[in-house]
């Protein structure tokens, strides 16, 4: 360890705090020497927040140490049953748990909170108010208050957004201290700056086509952002910018400022959110796709908005699609690929061509420029690298650059004719026609469907769409006010682009019925079969004896593949500003290797742009961080519970006389799948007590005759959708006097159940607000409540709960199971959900089939005459039709 490794654990150990450095300094060979202090001796430590991936690399780790598997890191899943580990807290260790699992435990008193040694939080930026790892906090601490809590992050932007983000997150940690640990701290500047750097920075030109593409999809990035700032002014727009919208987390950003007035935004404006995605994920995949795939990309953009016949042309469709920028951005596109005999290219350039004898497409698959830089490195490391040999670790951004390159490095010595493609190239051009015809069959069948669909209603709509007397013209446009860009866009031009890559698939299809002669190739070459997607090759890791091994960046694995391969070159096929880190400490930490590293980026593209804001960003966010640091309020620890006097009610003569007195927290009972929702803390933070466990019927148990199913707007939807809704209101109604439909909202958005523009002039059975209504008629005895928030819903539960009975839980999980034995079942809870929510399957006739068939697999096998045996004839058809049935892909393949 470096030394300001060791002084930042120096530091843990001392006093409980957060720990926020900057993304590549070590903090998980922090993490992992922390645990390593408790691994021996009668510690009993909690790890939450720890993602499969670290916990196989640390139990790894730890064997490859000698520690004996009983003092190993102990992960407990869902497959552990209650019993086990209530047994595994009680003999010690160190424990990596997930939230749920833990919470659950806790509130049955599974858990011997006093005997905790300390809990331990990794990926500390994820951890949100109202979580369930605040409710584990508030339990451990409300029952030992001398146990230690330690929280690691390695993402500083995180703890910057909000009102006093850090001051907030220290109240959820339970904590008072906050270690920061920036690149650019005194110490760890000193520690990294011993090291010898041998770096060599490669700023790749990108071709002219390239730099083309990237212009007009800018521009057209542009245009939609200005159109969304034009549309939405009374919002604040400040970070609506060019700059920003290059990043993933724009998106979070441009909805959090418009989910408040999701419900009265425009389905146009909506649109134009969802392009500004589509727009970035284009940017970033010029410089990382090879330019075949980044055009079948492109056309898939296309097909989406292509119209379907006799449908609006423009209605919900991609308005960038309609620019000039855009219609640049296609073509140049496709003339990465193959150029067609009107084109002023096609006579200048060599290469292969295809012809049926009407079309002829000369094929110029271009390639990445990056892939010739990476062979010139790589004969550059072969004339260094000492005869014994070296290796060489290639670092990528995703699973398919990688598998990429590794065809690419495979092929790199295979001799071609003069003029032909490379390999790679040759297989993605010959994917990509064939998938050309794919699509062309689909089209075709839909298009065949939709004329037999509409052929009975033509006469009627003909009628309806005369001009009434009084109205305009179909054909006159309206002017539109704001002289927005999109809107300016006659309606000529897109249709052009619709037209242009219809007519491309036609021309592939021809030539693929009928290729003709092909020029440029040697007809004893071996023919590849067509259809095979080469694109995404089977992903097999490379053994670490090999000279050359490429990998993608996976942020804390990347220090113990450092470690393992130990590379002699390192080569940076993409950049990224946290590895750099890691091969920083890696060097500073083995002064007498010798290590070469290669970083290659774009020069002015979007990718060196991200690179450089990315840094620029991390800097400005310690910044803040500094400096909110030194003016917050320290919070204080809270010992006492929130509402003191939510234990002791005043007495009041209206409510029974003054007879029922309070003995003590009022007692809500939960049902187990509702902890993946933020209620229940919420319940446990405003002074109930709150009861896990799996409930038959109902969600929320707030009384003998109270029973509350709570429903989010996506549960709602699916539920009336399937039917679920009408089994669990029927139950409840069956057994509860006072049965409550919680319709609840998220706080941080519209409290609307539909938007505004999509409220339609005539009501229909399939509206959301119909079946609604439905429910209502079915059920009268059923009382609808609606809730804005998680927190007013708690409101609402402390108001039903008043003058009423506390309920319990012998009873309760009672209700609605068929046997005593249902109570202490030891199935698994996610199967028997999936199995709940399958069709055909009801709330009385589950248990059947649980008892009758082992497990989802093996129902999956059964014929539909054993389904009959088990459930019934019509529900068995409905399960069956459900298991079997066929996509349209499926029955392609």
């Amino acid at each position: 360890m470096l030394e300001f490794h060791k002084q930042i654990l120096a530091d843990l150990v001392e006093e409980d705090a957060l720990l926020i450095m900057s993304p590549g300094l070590g903090l998980f060979k922090i993490f992992t020497s922390f645990l390593d202090l408790y691994t021996k001796g009668t510690h009993f430590v909690l790890v939450l927040n720890a993602n499969q991936a670290q916990e196989g690399v640390i139990v790894e780790k730890q064997a490859a140490m000698g520690v004996p598997p009983e003092e190993q890191l102990q992960i407990i899943h869902n497959e552990t049953t209650s019993e086990s580990r209530s047994a595994m807290y009680r003999n010690g260790g160190v424990f990596s748990v997930t939230s749920r699992i833990l919470a659950v435990d806790m509130l049955l008193d599974r858990v011997p909170t006093a005997m905790i040694s300390g809990v331990v939080l990794y990926n500390a930026h994820r951890i949100r108010s109202n979580s369930l790892e605040e409710l584990i906090l508030r339990i451990y601490r409300k029952e030992n208050e001398q146990g230690f809590i330690k929280a690691f992050s390695d993402v500083p932007e995180q703890f910057t957004t909000g009102f006093a983000p850090l001051e907030n997150t220290l109240k959820t940690l339970q904590l008072r201290k906050v270690h920061l640990w920036p690149r650019f701290q005194v110490l760890v500047s000193n520690n990294l700056s011993e090291a010898s750097a041998d770096v060599v920075e490669l700023r790749q030109p990108m071709t002219e086509k390239m730099d083309t593409i990237q212009k007009a999809l800018v521009e057209c990035m542009e245009i939609t952002l200005a159109e969304v700032r034009r549309q939405n002014s009374m919002v604040d727009v400040q970070d609506f910018t060019i700059e920003n919208s290059f990043f993933r987390s724009f998106d979070m950003i441009i909805r959090r400022q418009l989910d408040p007035i999701w419900h009265r935004i425009s389905p146009a404006t909506k649109q134009l959110v969802g392009d500004l995605s589509i727009l970035r994920r284009l940017l970033s995949s010029l410089t990382t796709y090879d330019p075949v795939s980044f055009f079948y990309q492109l056309q898939m953009v296309i097909t989406s908005n292509t119209a379907k016949d006799g449908a609006p042309t423009r209605q919900y469709q991609s308005q960038w699609l309609f620019l000039d920028a855009a219609d640049k951005a296609i073509t140049t596109a496709r003339k990465r690929v193959y150029l067609k005999q009107n084109d002023p290219e096609y006579d200048q350039n060599d290469g292969p061509t295809v012809s049926d004898g009407k079309i002829r497409l000369r094929l110029v698959p271009e390639e990445l420029p990056k892939w010739n830089l990476l062979h010139d490195i790589l004969n550059e490391i072969e004339q260094d690298m000492p005869e014994e040999g070296a290796p060489v670790l290639i670092l990528v951004d995703g699973a398919r650059t990688c598998s990429q390159l590794r065809q690419y490095i495979d092929g790199i010595n295979k001799p071609t004719n003069d003029g032909e493609p490379i390999p790679i190239l040759t297989r993605l051009i010959q994917w990509f026609f064939s998938l050309q015809k794919s699509i062309y069959q689909i089209q075709q069948e839909d298009s065949a469907s939709t004329n037999t669909s509409t052929t009975g209603s033509t006469s009627s709509s003909f009628n309806k769409s005369q001009t009434q007397r009084g109205s305009a013209p179909l054909n006159k446009r309206r002017r539109v006010r704001g002289g927005s860009a999109t809107s300016a866009v006659t309606s000529s031009r897109p249709r052009s682009i619709v037209e242009t890559f219809k007519t491309d698939v036609q021309e592939a299809v021809d030539l693929l019925n009928d290729p003709g002669p092909q020029e440029g190739k040697n007809e004893n070459d071996d023919d590849i079969m067509m259809g095979e997607d080469d694109i995404l090759p089977e992903f097999n890791l490379v053994s670490p004896g090999s000279i050359i091994s490429v990998q993608t960046y996976d942020n804390d694995v990347d220090e113990e593949l450092l470690e393992d391969l130990q590379p002699r070159f390192i080569i940076m096929y993409d950049p990224n500003p946290a590895f750099i880190r890691r091969v920083e400490v890696y060097r500073a930490m083995h002064p007498e290797l010798d290590v070469r590293v290669y970083f290659m980026i774009y020069e002015n593209s979007v990718e060196e742009q991200n690179y450089l804001s990315l840094i620029r960003k991390e800097k400005e966010a310690f910044e803040r961080l500094i400096r909110e640091k030194s003016i917050m309020a320290i919070p204080m620890p809270q010992r006492a519970t929130p509402q003191q006097d939510a234990f002791a009610r005043a007495v009041s003569s209206r409510v029974a006389g003054g007879q029922l007195r309070n003995k003590g927290p009022p007692l809500v009972i939960v049902d187990m799948r509702e902890f993946r929702s933020s209620l229940p803390p919420i319940l446990y933070a405003e002074g109930l007590k709150i009861i896990p466990c799996t409930l038959q019927v109902g969600d929320y148990i707030l009384s003998p005759t109270i029973c509350v199913e709570r429903k989010s707007i996506p549960d709602l939807i699916s539920s009336l959708n399937s039917g679920r809704l009408y089994t669990q209101c029927e139950n409840m109604c069956l057994h509860y006097d006072i049965p409550i439909l919680l319709i609840e909202f998220d706080e941080n958005k519209s409290f609307s159940l539909q938007s505004l523009s999509d409220m339609k002039s005539t009501v229909q059975l399939s509206d959301l607000s119909s079946k609604l209504v439905l429910v209502t008629l079915t059920f009268p005895k059923v009382k609808i409540i609606w809730s804005s928030s998680p927190h007013e819903t708690a409101a609402i539960f402390d108001d039903l709960k008043k003058a009423e009975e506390e309920p319990e839980v012998d009873k309760a999980v009672l209700v609605g199971a068929e046997s005593t034995d249902d109570v202490n079942s030891s199935y698994n809870m996610t199967p028997q959900d999936i199995l709940r929510s399958l069709p055909g399957v009801t709330s009385k006739n589950y248990k059947l089939l649980m008892n009758d068939v082992k497990n989802l697999q093996e129902l999956f096998k059964l014929s539909v005459d054993d389904l009959k045996k088990i459930i019934g004839a019509e529900p068995a058809k409905k399960l069956y039709e459900f298991i079997h049935h066929k996509t349209g892909l499926q029955e392609q393949s």
